[in-house]
């Protein structure tokens, strides 16, 4: 629905030298499906994928979490469910930051919560999700999801997000497996080429004054105590780590996560050497964009276009997989989880698995994963629980006496 979007994949299409795709501005819940359906002349299962990123802001830690009480997401959602369900495509794919794999239906905030008034099944961790997969698998999809790290597929920057991968039939089609052995990649490699960094967001005088005092691969840590405290204002004395903020880029590192924000003091993107951001065509590298791209709108929304994308290496990854899937060359079995995956899982409960229905017709899902009693998929009848530490099935709901532990007996 953004004008500067759609000139920017306007430009695209107009590289293209055979079908030249359409773009369609306009608001996703303005837009009847059935209508633009019959307008495109297509017949329902014909087109091979339905992809969407919907608004991030309703699901991040970082935010209210409103979930799809959002005015952002209220809409969107069901009418990509709506999309789906109209176009039945082989495949449907989402993606999103990963607080949406754990976010509620309905957000009860801290303060409400007391323990004389326990959370309804809806305002659990991970009721949205819960949700969202079942309305998939109801229109005749296997649906797996879980969280995948760009860095993992060759893209300059550690980006965590959340895949969802919905196809038709009762073979899930897993994440894309990951190339942890490969070695990362760095700034270094990503600006390489790079002679032109194009439009750079400026930084004020005192910002620019700060950054000056912080090395390559530094932050507020590095500057003196009186100067910590001054810019730090009241997140001095916040708790976690608070890594990224005044920071500065190194050369021989992956780069952080490149937002649509490189001037904000929290999330900074600042060049190793020179006291400036990084510059648009040097965000859109780290972020695997081909060099000829053209971004529409003033420097502001190119940046947010770009921290807003995901990475076209990691599309690129995601849908060679899914390809092979459809023509059923793709590994069958579940890929095992990375490292990094397992040691997160304590803060992502409950949001690595997969969904589909079985002979009989009943909805299976498989969390892959551990669980947790504040998590809806602990509360919940026919789930299968694997993790690489135990396996567990429950087979009724939390606190009944169906509910039982079984290890693998050694062979």
């Amino acid at each position: 629905m953004d004008a500067d979007c759609a000139t920017t994949l306007r430009a695209h299409a107009a590289r293209k030298r055979k079908a030249k795709p359409r773009v369609v501005q306009g608001r996703l819940e303005d837009i009847e499906p059935a209508e633009l359906r019959k307008s495109l002349a297509l017949r329902r299962g014909e087109i091979a994928l339905i992809a969407g990123g919907p608004p991030c802001q309703p699901f991040t830690t970082h935010g209210r979490r409103q979930g799809i009480k959002d005015g952002r997401a209220a809409g969107v959602f069901p009418r990509y469910l709506q999309f789906v369900r109209e176009f039945m495509p082989h495949a449907a794919v989402m993606e999103n930051v990963d607080g949406i794999l754990s976010a509620a239906l309905s957000h009860r905030p801290l303060a409400d919560r007391t323990k004389s008034r326990p959370l309804r099944p809806d305002e659990m961790k991970g009721s949205f999700l819960r949700w969202l997969v079942r309305e998939m698998a109801r229109l005749g999809y296997s649906v797996s999801w879980g969280l995948v790290e760009a860095a993992d597929y060759g893209v300059p920057q550690f980006r965590q997000r959340a895949l969802l991968i919905a196809v038709r039939g009762n073979q899930p089609c897993y994440l894309p497996p990951e190339r942890p052995d490969a070695p990362r990649a760095t700034l270094r490699e990503a600006l390489r080429d790079i002679a032109d960094p194009g439009p750079v967001q400026p930084l004020s005088a005192r910002k620019r004054s700060v950054y000056a005092l912080i090395p390559a691969g530094g932050n507020w840590r590095d500057l003196p105590q009186k100067l910590q405290v001054e810019t730090m204002g009241a997140a001095y004395n916040a708790t976690g780590g608070k890594s990224g903020w005044w920071r500065r880029l190194a050369w021989d590192e992956t780069s952080p996560t490149i937002l649509g924000m490189p001037d904000h003091s929290s999330t900074g993107l600042i060049h190793p050497d020179e006291v400036r951001c990084l510059g648009l065509l040097e965000c859109a590298a780290v972020q695997s964009f081909p060099r000829a791209m053209h971004f529409g709108g003033a420097a502001r929304s190119q940046y947010q276009q770009v921290g807003n994308a995901v990475p076209p290496k990691l599309a690129k990854e995601l849908g060679t997989h899914l390809m092979r899937h459809l023509h059923g060359q793709a590994d069958g079995a579940p890929p095992s989880s990375p490292e990094w995956r397992q040691a997160s899982a304590n803060r992502r409960i409950g949001t690595h698995g997969w969904i589909g229905t079985s002979a009989n017709g009943k909805l299976v899902t498989t969390i892959n994963v551990k669980i947790r009693d504040d998590h809806i998929w602990a509360a919940d009848s026919n789930i299968r629980v694997t993790s690489h530490e135990r396996q567990r099935e429950i087979r009724g709901p939390r606190g009944s006496r169906d509910q039982r532990e079984s290890r693998p007996r050694a062979k």
